[in-house]
């Protein structure tokens, strides 16, 4: 029997793939559910250690097929088609 991925659980494998620090130890995917839409996650996981907190993982984990940006984050003011900042009259306050 294959295993079936359920919303709210997922699987992690070593990363057999690895070849520098900077790839993960462990690679999977995770589906959850939010309102009724079922999300496959991937998930990377790399170990670490710590003298406050000893032994732990570092995660990431983003929409499967979503590619990381590398553009800085947006601080949730919107922007025109030219990429320039709304004028003052545009903000409604």
């Amino acid at each position: 029997m294959a295993y079936e991925a359920r919303p709210g659980s997922g699987t992690l494998f070593r990363n057999r793939d690895k070849r520098t620090d900077k790839h993960p130890d462990l690679k999977g995917e995770a589906l959850i559910e939010i309102d009724g839409q079922h999300y496959l996650l991937e998930i990377a996981a790399w170990a670490k250690e710590s003298d406050r907190a000893g032994k732990f993982f570092s995660l990431s984990i983003k929409l499967k097929g979503e590619r990381q940006s590398t553009q800085p984050r947006s601080n949730g003011i919107a922007f025109d088609d030219e990429g320039a900042p709304p004028n003052d009259k545009d903000i409604p306050f």
